[in-house]
């Protein structure tokens, strides 16, 4: 018996083996359009001690793999200006102070939106999801 016979092995349906680490990386959706339910969003941060809005969604049709994480970097000029695209794009107005901002974030929660899924560093796994539309 070999190496990998001794460390792999069967658990139900699932094969638990040397790389069981990498499975998710066999899960991942392809690049398209797919709709989502926006259960929430926090702030958390990150180790380069930027704070990021993280995205909670829902893929809403039955696929087996994982919707890659959202992240809006509002700290910066740049990553603020595409979040208040994407919410001009929902049908939302640009918000006039931070208050009016999280009024809108809030109103987002339970939203039925479509979004796209884009690779942009294939060799990294760098993958943008954007918001391109509500529609419930």
């Amino acid at each position: 018996m070999n190496n990998l016979d001794i460390k792999a092995k069967w658990k139900g349906r699932f094969f638990m083996g040397l790389f069981e680490d990498i499975e998710a990386k066999f899960n991942e959706l392809e690049d398209g359009r797919y709709v989502v339910r926006v259960d929430g969003f926090k702030r958390d941060k990150t180790i380069t001690n930027m704070n990021p809005i993280r995205w909670s969604l829902s893929l809403m049709n039955d696929y087996s793999a994982q919707l890659p994480a959202k992240f809006s970097h509002i700290e910066t000029n740049a990553g603020f200006q595409i979040l208040l695209r994407e919410l001009k794009s929902l049908g939302y107005p640009k918000p006039k102070s931070a208050e009016e901002f999280e009024k809108i974030l809030n109103s987002l929660k339970g939203s039925i939106v479509e979004v796209s899924v884009t690779t942009t560093n294939k060799e990294e796994g760098y993958r943008e999801v954007k918001f391109l539309r509500k529609l419930y």
